[in-house]
């Protein structure tokens, strides 16, 4: 099975396929075997880059991707070390995606970068609105209070002041 994935501008940008792993009896990190059909099926190439995804967790990792005519349909061959990598194991479903090109994955990344500062400046307006209300009811407070404070203190020395007028 595979499907197409959509950026926001609508440009297509890659395919997957969910294959069978068997793992692979040589190590080689980073390298992972597939029959011919499953390259025409990622509309790739031998020798490109694909991401290996494990769903349940989405880790993932990249490898370079090789035709093997020994590979059966719907299998991909995974060395230990990346099985690892991915917590998957013989056996276990994997879903292997065409990479998209490094402007794309760039695009994204600035795309998620842009929408994250943004929602994190209106946090920060928010909390500076909020604490500015703060500060000008406290100013308010202490204005209110030192006014008060005003007002008595010229009272009490008027007070005396006409006593020692009236004396």
């Amino acid at each position: 099975m595979h499907n197409y994935y959509f950026l926001n501008d609508g440009v297509i940008c890659m395919k997957e396929l969910r294959l069978k792993i068997k793992k692979r009896a040589f190590p080689s990190q980073g390298r992972v075997r597939l029959n011919e059909s499953a390259l025409t099926g990622l509309e790739i190439q031998n020798g490109a880059s694909v991401d290996l995804v494990n769903e349940t967790t989405s880790k993932s990792i990249s490898a370079t991707v090789y035709a093997d005519s020994m590979v059966e349909k719907g299998q991909v061959r995974v060395s230990e070390e990346d099985l690892k990598k991915v917590g998957l194991k013989d056996g276990d479903t994997l879903m292997v995606r065409a990479t998209p090109p490094l402007k794309e994955k760039l695009k994204k990344t600035t795309d998620e970068t842009a929408k994250s500062v943004k929602e994190g400046a209106g946090k920060v307006g928010e909390s500076a609105k909020k604490v500015g209300g703060d500060i000008s009811t406290g100013a308010k407070k202490t204005y209110e209070g030192a006014s008060k404070a005003t007002k008595e203190g010229y009272e009490k020395a008027k007070k005396t002041v006409t006593k020692k007028d009236n004396l």
